[in-house]
């Protein structure tokens, strides 16, 4: 298993290494003089050090004599960002080569202070790897990429699979790439979200959602939250649902949620109307008996979870609306596609005005092998 792995990291950097070599031209380099970066973060300070606010940690892979790779951080600081590549080199003996990371970390500190300064740096870099996910941690970003992960050369190679795999049971999409942040930030009527991560135990885990407004984060939706949040904003995402009375009763269906989005307008006032038709098949039922012989029974349990989901729904709307005040919906992009772009409208102050309301389908079109 572990001979397994290390096969999969090999791969991995030799994959890295053709990218460089596409990059740096014909007349190449000597590997030995290169750093590979595989994560960026983006830390600030702006309280201990007003002249060195800005700290962009590089993990990057050097490679040494024998064929050994190893990975550390190399962190630049600057009162700019560009003034951390100053620093960073400053510290280093190698060639940096900037622009092939996997993995972008940004602090909850430097996306509440703003994610532009880094975005702009990002756009006029033309090697940069805009397909590189991007998260929000808790803590430090320095703090995440330093810590190593049981079977995993660094942390970096973790947190990329784990955004990745996102998308199997919890609603997320695959949305959180550079080009994906750097286009929701600045088109009119959406907003951006990441996934909030977090250090626990010995482990890094996904712990919610992190809620944008433009390019400053103004809210963190907690994991139960994040899901129905992605359900009402994403279309055909999948994960699993779940009514429990108590720990030894409950049904799971593994869901396919997919939405549809109507927009009017009477007298300046805005409607939407958000219809969910989510598809499920059951793999664990332990809350209703005899389910797969009792019709009734089955439509009982389509329609416990339809009100299920309409109240956690609704519920997150109202927060949208009262705390986060912020159209993290996209609702914005559908009305200002319907009624016209560019008319200086503020579709997060009108999203928080308008009527939302919300129409659940929910049907099982499995149900298992049957119950004990």
């Amino acid at each position: 298993m572990v001979t397994i792995k290390k096969h999969k990291i090999y791969i991995s950097i030799a994959v890295t290494l053709i990218f460089i070599l596409c990059c740096i031209g014909s007349k190449g380099e000597l590997v030995e003089n290169l750093q590979i970066p595989v994560a960026v973060g983006a830390d600030i300070d702006k309280d201990k050090d007003p002249a060195n606010i800005y700290k962009i940690p590089f993990l990057v892979y050097s490679f040494e004599e024998q064929g050994k790779v190893s990975s550390n951080i190399i962190t630049g600081d600057g009162k700019s960002i560009g003034d951390t590549r100053e620093n960073r080199q400053l510290k280093s003996g190698t060639k940096s080569t900037i622009g092939l990371s996997r993995i972008f970390v940004f602090s909850e500190a430097y996306a509440t202070f703003g994610l532009r300064t880094f975005l702009d740096i990002c756009i006029n870099n033309p090697q940069i790897n805009d397909r590189a996910l991007c998260v929000v941690c808790i803590g430090k970003a320095e703090d995440i990429l330093k810590y190593n992960v049981v079977g995993y050369g660094n942390s970096a190679e973790f947190i990329d699979k784990m955004v990745t795999n996102l998308q199997q049971y919890n609603f997320y999409p695959m949305q959180y790439t550079l080009i994906d942040l750097i286009v929701r930030v600045d088109t009119e009527g959406r907003n951006a979200v990441l996934p909030i991560i977090k250090i626990k135990g010995t482990n890094i885990e996904t712990s919610g959602l992190a809620i944008f407004k433009k390019d400053k984060l103004v809210g963190k939706a907690d994991v139960k939250e994040a899901k129905i949040i992605n359900i009402l904003k994403e279309n055909n995402v999948k994960g699993i649902l779940t009514l429990q009375k108590d720990s030894q009763n409950y049904i799971n269906c593994y869901t396919v949620s997919k939405r549809k989005i109507k927009c009017d307008k009477k007298d300046g006032k805005y409607k939407f109307v958000i219809t969910l038709d989510l598809n499920g098949s059951i793999i664990s039922n332990e809350l209703y008996d005899n389910l797969q012989n009792n019709p009734q029974l089955l439509k009982k349990f389509e329609e416990d979870m339809k009100i299920y989901v309409k109240k956690m729904c609704n519920e997150s709307i109202n927060k949208i609306k009262c705390e986060y005040r912020t159209d993290i919906l996209d609702l914005g992009l559908v009305a200002a596609a319907k009624y016209g772009r560019e008319t200086n409208t503020d579709w997060n102050k009108v999203i928080c005005d308008s009527d939302i309301q919300v129409n659940v389908k929910f049907s099982v079109n499995t149900e298992g092998r049957g119950d004990l």
